[in-house]
């Protein structure tokens, strides 16, 4: 299996000598649940363009700083990447920024939240066919998806984030939470916050991630589950995991 990550925002530099990059960091997260496959980056954020869709098996789009409302140079091209993936049935997995403008593309509203930024850890649930067990997730964000996309279906909220989670009826999905940090790099996140939020709303954070107990290993299995179902969707032929 071959999977692309399209970085589409940049990690604070003062983290990357410890955590490198989003597609580094997506890659250790999942690559554990899905050992035979091979990762490879399309910075999008850097500069570089998007293949055909059919060159790699599959597609993960990282978070990003940016809002999709932006409507940065790069913003279009991704859009009409995604309606093509849909097209061809290329299986696509959307993180935060991904899971936003994977369902503005596909016709639902995006914006800041009336909630206010939304940090720490969060308990998530989960609609009894999505196949992931209920557990916390690390968030940071403030934009949200206000409505559900044509083709989509909510599997996945929080008390705060109600579309949290969507499966399409063609190969995507998608969610607003990180799976892919670890408690060092959300910690981190954290204090870089104290910046511009209340210490309070921090401390209430760092309190979340000490008492919820984040463990994103169910959701690696979960996503990687999806790609492999989805990797030979469009021949009807889909391949089994490897034990």
């Amino acid at each position: 299996m071959r999977l692309s990550v399209i970085e589409v925002g940049p990690m604070p530099e003062e983290a990357r000598p410890t955590y490198s990059s989003y597609p580094v960091m997506i890659e250790a997260w999942l690559a554990p649940a899905l050992p035979d496959a091979s990762f490879a980056t399309i910075s999008l954020i850097g500069g570089e363009t998007l293949p055909e869709p059919t060159v790699s098996d599959g597609y993960i789009i990282t978070g990003s700083r940016y809002g999709v409302y932006e409507n940065l140079p790069w913003m279009d091209p991704l859009r009409a990447f995604l309606k093509a993936t849909r097209r061809l049935r290329v299986p696509v997995f959307g993180i935060c920024f991904g899971h936003q403008i994977m369902a503005q593309t596909y016709g639902a509203e995006v914006r800041k939240s009336e909630r206010g930024w939304m940090i720490g850890a969060q308990p998530y649930d989960y609609t009894e066919g999505a196949k992931c067990g209920n557990g916390p997730a690390y968030v940071f964000h403030q934009d949200q998806v206000e409505s559900v996309p044509e083709g989509a279906t909510v599997i996945g909220s929080s008390p705060q984030c109600p579309i949290g989670a969507l499966a399409y009826s063609f190969p995507a999905l998608s969610v607003q939470y990180h799976p892919e940090f670890v408690e060092g790099y959300a910690r981190f996140l954290l204090e870089k916050k104290r910046e511009t939020l209340p210490s309070d709303v921090v401390d209430s954070a760092e309190q979340s991630i000490l008492k919820l107990g984040v463990d994103n290993a169910a959701i690696a299995e979960w996503v990687a589950g999806f790609f492999c179902a989805n990797l030979d969707a469009a021949s009807g032929n889909p391949r089994e995991r490897r034990p």
